[in-house]
């Protein structure tokens, strides 16, 4: 099964966005995307 970390992180890279961009498009703060990213949610 695929992790949320890893599925959020490639939807980002792939529509080439930074943590900033992907975060702003929904509606999160970036230190909360990247929480997510590193599995700290």
């Amino acid at each position: 099964m695929s992790d949320i970390r890893f599925r959020v992180k490639c939807i980002r890279k792939e529509n080439k966005l930074s943590q900033s961009q992907f975060a702003q498009s929904i509606g999160i703060s970036q230190g909360n995307l990247s929480e997510i990213e590193m599995g700290k949610f």
